[in-house]
């Protein structure tokens, strides 16, 4: 919307780097083309691409309300813990952080992504029993949700390369 005025926080920051590692200035464009840049893969569950797609609008809306960042965070780590669900037919009663780590035991992660995963469910769950609201900067929510996206295309992809915009090469 034209009328609406960026977040002043979201302004101290970039909104990307471009090949060479220069900042990108923080705006709507630049945050919509970071996500654009993130794995997904056409196999992905309907209700878990859901979740994807709502955590990259969110990210993008963080240009105009910053606790959008660490909500749009928060809902990528959702969109992981029911690709989870799937991948290991888990119900509702098996603890994310029980799917975390059988995710590093069968090698679905790296002890890299499973420490993010972790610490981004921490997070999750201070959020969900706060009294007031959470954030953090926009990089953080990008290393989170590039995180969440790499690992779903992983789970669903096929025997093909899982290309940034979805579709098999």
């Amino acid at each position: 919307m034209p009328d609406r005025q960026p977040d002043s926080r979201t302004l101290y920051f970039a909104g990307d780097v471009d090949e060479p590692g220069r900042p990108l200035p923080m705006t709507v464009e630049v945050l919509q083309a970071r996500t654009e840049k993130w794995p997904m893969s056409p196999h992905t569950p309907e209700g878990v691409a859901a979740l994807l797609a709502r955590s990259r609008r969110m990210f993008v809306d963080g240009y105009y309300t910053y606790e959008n960042f660490f909500d749009a965070a928060t809902r990528s780590l959702q969109a992981v813990e029911a690709a989870l669900r799937v991948r290991f037919d888990a119900g509702e009663k098996i603890p994310f952080a029980r799917l975390i780590d059988r995710a590093k035991d069968e090698h679905l992660v790296d002890d890299y992504t499973h420490d993010i995963l972790h610490t981004g469910r921490e997070l999750r769950n201070r959020q969900i029993h706060a009294t007031n609201l959470m954030v953090f900067p926009p990089v953080m929510a990008a290393q989170m949700i590039a995180t969440s996206h790499k690992l779903v295309a992983e789970i669903f992809g096929s025997d093909k390369e899982v290309r940034s915009d979805g579709r098999d090469s």
